[in-house]
C-alpha cells in the first residue's frame, strides 16, 4: 500500500506548502532515499516527488536532506522535521479512519508479497474478502520466496509479506501466523506406500530441494542432517509449482506442505510418504512495515491475520 489512503491526482505545479501529502512525501523519501522509488511508491511523477519537497523545504525554510554526488541523507534540521512529520502523519491517518465513514469508503492500494503455500491455500480467500469488503481497494500481489519478499519490503516495493521468516529490518513488526506440517511426497510409482522409510532410505530417491541458502533449503537440512552432504539434490527450485511438477511426475521426491497440494493426493497424483522422522512444523510470519501511515493498509492486515488464523484452526 502507498503511504496515501488513495491514488495521488496527476501532477500539478501548484505544490503548495506544508500540506499533508507535501509531508507524506518527505516522509518515504526519507525512508526510500530515491526518488524515483518514492515515484513508483505514491503513483506520481518523479518530477511532482522533486516539487513537493523543494516547496516544503522551501516553506520551512530548511534543507531536509544533505546532498552530494555519493551520498542522500537527511540533514541535523530534516531529522528533527522527519520525527515531527511522523507524529503529525498518524495523528491525520488515525483521525482519517476512526471519522471517514464505513469500511467500504476506503480506497487506495495495498501491495502484498506471498510464498508459495500461502497463494496455494488461503490467499485466495483473503482477496475474496477484501474484493466484498473493500471495493474500492486494489491488491496487488507478487509470489516469490522469501529473501526475495525480504528485499522488496525493505525497499518500499510492499506493504506486507507473508514470509517462512522473520524480516530483519527494525522497522517491520514480525508475526507467527501459523506452524505448517510438512511431508514427503512423490509419485505413487516411485515409492511403496505402505513402508515405512528412515531418512537414510529416503535420500536413495532422487530429492527435489530448494534454492541453496534459503530458509525452506535451511528446513530441509536440518531434516536430512548429515545424510544431506551425502548424497546431495538433484534438483533445485524456488517455485512449489515446478517442484510439484517434477515430484509428479517420478523425477523424485519433495518436501512440502500437504495442504498445499491436497488435491493431488486426493486424486492420487501424489502421495504422502510414511516416515520415521517427522518435519519440524514450518513457521509462517506476517512481515508488516510497523508504521504503514494508510487506514487500508491496516485492514488488510486485518483480513490477513484473521484467515491465517481460520486456516490453522481448519489444520488443526
Amino acid at each position: 500500500m502507498t503511504a496515501a489512503s488513495a491514488p495521488d491526482l496527476p501532477y500539478s505545479t501548484d505544490a503548495g506548502g506544508l500540506t499533508i501529502k507535501n509531508m507524506r512525501t518527505f516522509f518515504w523519501l526519507a525512508r526510500l532515499g530515491n526518488y524515483h522509488a518514492v515515484a513508483r511508491h505514491l503513483n506520481v511523477t518523479q518530477p511532482a516527488v522533486t516539487a513537493r519537497i523543494a516547496a516544503l523545504e522551501d516553506e520551512l525554510g530548511i534543507s531536509l536532506f544533505s546532498r552530494t554526488q555519493r551520498t542522500f541523507e537527511l540533514s541535523p534540521e530534516g531529522k528533527d522535521a522527519l520525527r515531527m512529520c511522523e507524529d503529525a502523519l498518524n495523528a491525520v491517518d488515525s483521525m482519517r479512519e476512526r471519522f471517514s465513514g464505513t469500511r467500504d469508503q476506503l480506497g487506495g492500494i495495498a501491495r502484498i508479497g506471498v510464498v508459495d503455500t500461502v497463494a496455494r491455500t488461503w490467499l485466495p480467500t483473503v482477496l475474496d474478502r477484501a474484493y466484498k469488503e473493500f471495493p474500492n481497494v486494489v491488491l496487488e500481489i507478487t509470489n516469490e520466496g522469501t529473501l526475495e519478499l525480504h528485499a522488496l519490503l525493505k525497499s518500499g516495493s510492499l506493504s506486507m509479506s507473508v514470509t517462512i521468516n522473520e524480516c530483519d529490518d527494525p522497522d517491520v513488526s514480525n508475526t507467527v501466523i501459523g506452524r505448517y506440517e510438512v511431508e514427503w511426497v512423490a509419485s505413487p510409482r516411485l515409492v511403496d506406500p505402505g513402508r515405512v522409510y528412515t531418512v537414510e532410505e529416503l535420500t536413495q530417491f532422487p530429492l527435489i530441494g530448494y534454492v541453496a541458502k534459503t530458509p525452506p533449503d535451511a528446513h530441509l537440512r536440518r531434516y536430512l542432517g548429515e545424510f544431506y552432504s551425502r548424497r546431495g539434490i538433484r534438483n533445485t527450485t524456488n517455485s512449489m509449482s515446478t517442484m510439484i511438477w517434477l515430484a509428479e511426475n517420478g523425477l523424485g521426491i519433495a518436501a512440502i506442505p500437504p495442504r498445499a497440494v491436497e488435491q493431488h493426493l486426493a486424486n492420487g497424483r501424489l502421495v504422502l510418504i510414511r516416515t520415521e522422522q517427522r518435519f519440524e512444523p514450518m513457521a509462517f510470519y506476517l512481515n508488516c512495515r510497523n508504521r504503514p501511515y494508510s487506514p487500508v493498509v491496516r485492514a488488510v492486515e486485518t483480513l490477513v491475520l484473521e484467515e491465517a488464523a481460520r486456516f490453522q484452526r481448519q489444520a488443526g
